[in-house]
């Protein structure tokens, strides 16, 4: 297609205009939402305009319907596939969540093989116990400075792949939570060549279709299926994603039967609108955006630079040390001699100086730049940064040396099976040596300390009772309670 073909086309909002008509008319109400459109009046209006109940609508007539789009959704979906350069585009209303969930059920089925890190988000160990499968995991390299978890290199890929010619597919995130890529196509093309499908998790991934300035994404690196969390760093509202499909080795079947079991029958109008606009401003503006974007993250970099007590680093240090391409929006900022941590940094930038930012971690905060972010903010960031250096510098700090995620888990029973287990529920330090029956993880980024089935180690509730200290948030099945899930071995049986 001619650029200024789809120049045209893409200057289209087909779900916007039905939008837009369907309200126009004023129609009278007696289906769902049950306010409808704005005849009540709740708590709700002292924060939004009236107005957003009034655009608050269903799936009525003549606005198409997500599970079996055949009129504006469709034609949406099918522009925003053009401007991916991805075969086929599906809307997703509950997050990357949703699409990592579908992309993992319609591959895989109970006890076929799939190679992954070992820090995904929880939502692939979700899609792990719906299957079935069995994971088999990979630990990345992790940078000792910092103790950020970054990528797996293409070697490592390749002795998996070679040592497990029975799995169905791998599953590689791109880019990392912090921002670290992969050699994806190298490592994409190795696995087709044994026949085995790629599932790519590009959830904080979305803006590298749209510059040539970011590493490469998914669908020019030629994986099969990827889900983008448009909202994460696309614009739209958050919930609102895509999955992204480019496959033959996955039927058009297995991804629609999992799209329609995972999907709500009731979806948001608003988020769909959301995605049908972020779309066309991604496709006219972002390149130049982005561009704009990538000297402001930059020149934060070199600013913090200049304060005592932090180290800002990009993708110089990153490539450096190792990772194979890194995306310039992520600017991950080292504590240096200050006299307290980053979950710390993270609470009294937002409790003391109304900047809040994306991660606090024990050595390191994250920062995320994307379309949205202006020059003045980061005038604001770096003044309250200096501040905190006035306050917090001391010289000579020894920190402690923490790093926890040197090696894997062991893993001694499927997800799935783990998930079905007999339940018993024990102290937290009773449990050293016992079987996982929950999943553990700090929030954000949501990576799992450990997951169903693994064998809870010593130092996994070393790193428990870390998290607990510094109050970051910390999910179990027993919040806030020093109890941990177990299998209850006694009566414990493995699936057939």
């Amino acid at each position: 297609m001619k650029k200024t073909e789809m120049d045209l086309l893409q200057k289209t909002t087909p779900y916007i205009d039905a939008y837009k008509e369907y309200l126009s008319e004023h129609n009278v109400a007696f289906d769902v939402p049950g306010h409808h459109q704005g005849n009540i009046r709740t708590d709700f209006d002292k924060i939004f305009p009236h107005a957003v109940y009034k655009n608050d609508i269903n799936c009525p007539r003549g606005l198409d319907n997500i599970l079996h789009p055949n009129g504006v959704i469709k034609e949406a979906e099918e522009l925003f596939a053009l401007a991916t350069g991805a075969r086929k585009a599906r809307f997703l209303i509950n997050g990357s969540t949703s699409g990592i969930l579908i992309m993992l059920m319609a591959t895989l089925k109970a006890h076929q093989k799939i190679i992954l890190p070992r820090n995904v988000h929880k939502s692939v160990i979700n899609g792990l116990v719906l299957s079935g499968a069995i994971p088999v995991f990979l630990m990345p390299e992790i940078d000792k400075q910092t103790e950020i978890v970054n990528q797996i290199s293409f070697d490592k890929w390749k002795e998996a792949i070679d040592e497990n010619p029975d799995a169905r597919a791998i599953f590689i995130i791109n880019p990392t939570y912090f921002g670290a890529t992969c050699d994806l196509k190298r490592i994409t093309d190795y696995a087709h060549s044994k026949g085995m499908v790629v599932l790519c998790d590009e959830a904080h991934g979305c803006h590298l279709y749209f510059s040539n300035k970011l590493p490469m994404c998914g669908m020019k690196a030629g994986v099969d299926i990827s889900t983008l969390s448009v909202h994460k760093t696309g614009g739209s509202l958050t919930q609102s994603s895509v999955l992204l499909i480019n496959t033959d080795l996955v039927s058009d079947y297995e991804i629609n039967k999992s799209f329609n079991l995972i999907t709500t029958t009731s979806p948001s109008s608003l988020l769909l609108a959301s995605l049908d606009g972020a779309r066309k401003y991604l496709y006219f503006h972002a390149s130049k955006k982005l561009n704009e974007v990538i000297k402001l993250a930059r020149n934060t970099i070199n600013e913090v630079n200049q304060i005592k007590g932090f180290k800002a680093h990009g993708k110089e240090y990153f490539t450096t040390n190792g990772t194979y391409d890194f995306d310039e929006t992520k600017v991950v900022i080292e504590l240096d001699n200050l006299s307290i941590n980053g979950f710390r940094v993270y609470q009294i930038l937002k409790d003391e100086y109304n900047i809040q930012i994306e991660l606090g971690e024990t050595y390191v905060f994250l920062l995320v730049f994307t379309i949205g972010t202006k020059y003045e903010d980061t005038i604001k960031l770096i003044d309250a940064l200096k501040d905190i250096s006035k306050r917090f510098y001391k010289e000579n700090i020894i920190y402690p040396d923490h790093h926890f995620l040197t090696s894997l888990p062991e893993m001694i029973a499927r997800p799935r099976v783990a998930f079905h287990a007999p339940l018993k529920v024990v102290d937290l330090e009773e449990a050293e040596n016992k079987v996982s029956k929950e999943m553990i993880m700090i929030y954000p980024p949501g990576i799992p300390l450990v997951i169903p089935g693994e064998k809870i180690s010593s130092r996994v509730i070393e790193q428990i009772e870390y998290y607990k200290e510094t109050g970051v948030s910390l999910f179990s099945d027993f919040d806030g309670a020093n109890k941990v899930s177990i299998i209850d071995e006694d009566a414990y049986l493995e699936d057939e």
